[in-house]
């Protein structure tokens, strides 16, 4: 679906060496609607239990082998298409293995990788060890690679996270579906891809992946495969599967060094339909030496909640939607008599989250939706800065969305620490502030938003011009803080309200 939070209208222009983007002028402009309108205008013809952005106007969806509305062209049921942002419409795309709660990253060429899943279904093969690869296009031809034995080892519920270096790194999750992990099959590895064998130390920090299971949190060595650090337990309940919460890095910011810091909000406290979920978030800043948890309630007031998606917006805050209040993450309980959902009382309305502001005033309340989101929906931020979101089980995967102009632009080369000029065509020459920051918006599925990254960006000066400003603005200073590659949007705000059209960029180290 997608959830507008109110936008303005203006031209961006993007201009480094030996490039030029040019978006389709549009008209200066604020949005006369409530904050979080929400407009039902399409479909994505399977149930969004994953999604990833892999093109400014493309959306890839993947379900579980199941029954869904799209059928592949033998007749059989489709469980992955991509949905078009420009026109509302899906294309099935074609899968040979099972996909029910995989994982997935980008390469840096902008390739989606997709790994694990399931058992065999009917003709479907079995997906624990598979490798899948989509690279988006602009002309409905492209459709799934997939390698059928590529890992060593079976995942399910797995975590890919993608690396300074350009690799994506792949661990954990079990060999088998189950409601809870089990010693006896857990699978505590890791492996890479590209899988070159070499793993080479980087500067201090740049090996380091903040991990977290059940309430157990660490900083964790990767290269040379240490803990560096135990950090305190997370307050509250248990905050990954089943017992969902979300989790986020809050976005990295030049005025605080690039300050590292996460929070935790909702969860649950036991596998029953019934009970209560958390009302509370948890949050750590990384970069101080003796970090240690602070605690703050779930919106204002307080709002038990499981299952809830964490969404970075472009001006720094963070949109909580999606969730039930009662229960945790899993299909149908009870007999065959007595069905009981395994989350109760579903959470229509969404919040935004202020990093910024007081402990006490972070807290906004939005229009709620229409549609039930719960276990295998998913939300994310698209270009034209609405929020897309969709899929659910056992509800329909109906995808709402805020009608609004994207412009499919082609991404341009950018490269660390450089100062991109930014031109924009806006009717106001004064009282005008403007704002810019990246995001890498990640692969999303079961309320993870995988390698979900925002870095704000300096604003170095910005100079009138006939028809608006240009705006120069200072890159990441590395890949530490921004991956390498595709993907990656360039926001640009007014006043805190984001043009219509982000941009993509392909981040890149100026000696490569």
């Amino acid at each position: 679906m997608k959830l507008a939070l109110g936008l303005l209208h203006f031209l961006l222009s993007i201009i480094t060496l030996f490039n030029y983007i040019n978006a389709n002028p549009v008209s200066l402009e604020e949005r006369d609607q409530p904050a979080g309108t929400f407009e039902i205008i399409g479909e994505t013809g399977v149930g969004a239990m994953h999604a990833a952005l892999v093109r400014p106007t493309k959306v890839v969806i993947i379900d579980r082998v199941e029954l869904n509305a799209a059928q592949t062209d033998n007749g059989t049921s489709a469980f992955s298409s991509e949905y078009d942002l420009l026109t509302n419409k899906y294309r099935v795309l074609n899968l040979a293995t099972n996909t029910f709660c995989s994982a997935g990253s980008f390469m840096p060429n902008g390739t989606l990788l997709e790994t694990g899943g399931d058992v065999i279904v009917g003709t479907i093969g079995a997906g624990s060890q598979s490798l899948r690869m989509f690279t988006g296009c602009d002309d409905h031809t492209c459709d799934w690679t997939e390698y059928k034995n590529y890992m060593s080892t079976a995942r399910w519920y797995n975590t890919m996270v993608k690396l300074p270096d350009g690799r994506v790194m792949n661990f954990g999750g079990c060999t088998k579906a189950t409601n809870a992990n089990t010693q006896e099959i857990n699978n505590p590895t890791f492996e890479f891809f590209p899988n070159n064998g070499n793993i080479l130390p980087g500067p201090v920090g740049q090996n380091w992946l903040f991990m977290s299971a059940n309430k157990k949190a660490q900083i964790w060595d990767y290269v040379n495969q240490t803990v560096v650090k135990t950090l305190p337990d997370v307050p509250g309940s248990p905050r990954t599967y089943p017992l969902t919460g979300s989790s986020t890095l809050l976005p990295l910011n030049y005025t605080n060094n690039y300050a590292a810091m996460i929070i935790f909000c909702g969860g649950s406290f036991d596998l029953k339909p019934e009970g209560l979920a958390d009302s509370t978030c948890a949050r750590i800043d990384l970069s101080k030496d003796n970090a240690t948890w602070e605690t703050e309630d779930f919106g204002n007031p307080a709002q038990p909640r499981v299952m809830a998606d964490g969404v970075l917006m472009p001006d720094g805050k963070l949109l909580y939607i999606n969730g039930a209040a009662n229960g945790f993450a899993g299909w149908d309980t009870g007999t065959p008599t007595n069905r009981l959902h395994s989350a109760q009382n579903p959470i229509k309305t969404p919040f935004l989250y202020d990093p910024l502001a007081n402990n006490g005033s972070r807290w906004t309340t939005l229009a709620s939706s229409t549609i039930v989101r719960v276990y295998h929906s998913n939300a994310f931020l698209t270009p034209d800065g609405t929020v897309f979101v969709s899929g659910s089980n056992p509800n329909s995967p109906p995808c709402p969305t805020c009608a609004t102009s994207i412009n499919g632009l082609t991404a341009i080369v950018v490269n660390y620490n450089q100062v991109v000029t930014i031109v924009v065509d806006l009717n106001l020459q004064s009282g005008v502030t403007f704002t810019a920051c990246l995001i890498h918006h990640g692969f999303v599925t079961h309320s993870n938003h995988m390698s979900q990254r925002m870095v704000v960006l300096k604003v170095e000066s910005v100079i009138p011009t006939d028809k608006g400003y240009a705006i120069d603005v200072t890159m990441p200073p590395n890949e530490n803080m921004m991956p390498p590659g595709r993907n990656t949007y360039l926001y640009i705000l007014s006043n805190g309200v984001p043009a219509d059209t982000a941009a993509e960029v392909d981040l890149r180290s100026a000696n490569k």
